[in-house]
């Protein structure tokens, strides 16, 4: 609950620079997300990225009416996609600026994208297969100092964290029959795996 709360802040803190129109600002919030990475992994997924907030009200609303599908669509497939969003992001951003004279609402844009993409699929097609954001999080997030780890004495390789995780970080090998965490896409937002397991393996730790 307190995750919502801090969410939601930070939602209403985007909204803010948005009606200002000072990007930049938001720009700022990113980049240094991106350099704490390195010590605390991903939580900018986990409780500052708006399009994530969005995301989980848009997989609710899925959910409820049936939409949703599992697997991955093979055109999201390709390694390089998140980093070809990453580019044309920066030439509309460019050429809107010198040729039509405004800001391209970049952001604005992957956050329909996101919503569209979770009505259809899991969260997690969006978090690993497009989003460029995710993408450098995840090359200084990979290894972090702190990050959410199942006590592997502890695990009972129930599976239930597996199928929480919004971003697929949670494996439960299916020979030591014990769950792992990829610290490269977990989001470090806890409240969904360690919420759900019945011996409390898991914690956000050093």
């Amino acid at each position: 609950m307190k995750r919502f709360w801090i969410q939601l802040a930070f939602l209403g803190l985007f909204t803010l620079i948005i009606m200002s129109g000072k990007m930049v600002l938001w720009l700022g919030i990113f980049v240094l997300s991106l350099l704490i990475g390195k010590v605390y992994g991903r939580f900018y997924c986990g409780y500052i990225c708006p399009m994530n907030t969005t995301m989980q009200w848009a997989e609710k609303v899925s959910q409820r009416f049936g939409w949703q599908r599992g697997g991955t669509p093979k055109f999201l497939s390709h390694k390089w996609i998140p980093w070809g969003v990453l580019v044309l992001m920066g030439v509309s951003m460019i050429l809107s600026k010198r040729i039509l004279k405004f800001d391209m609402p970049v952001l604005i844009v992957l956050i329909v994208i996101s919503i569209g993409l979770t009505l259809r699929y899991k969260q997690e097609v969006f978090h690993n297969h497009v989003c460029p954001y995710g993408a450098l999080l995840k090359a200084t997030g990979h290894s972090p100092v702190y990050t959410t780890q199942v006590d592997y004495n502890a695990c009972i390789g129930c599976h239930k964290c597996e199928k929480v995780c919004p971003s697929g970080a949670i494996q439960v090998n299916t020979n030591t029959r014990k769950a792992s965490v990829d610290p490269s896409i977990c989001h470090q937002c806890t409240d969904n795996c360690a919420g759900v397991c019945p011996v409390n393996a898991i914690a956000y730790k050093k």
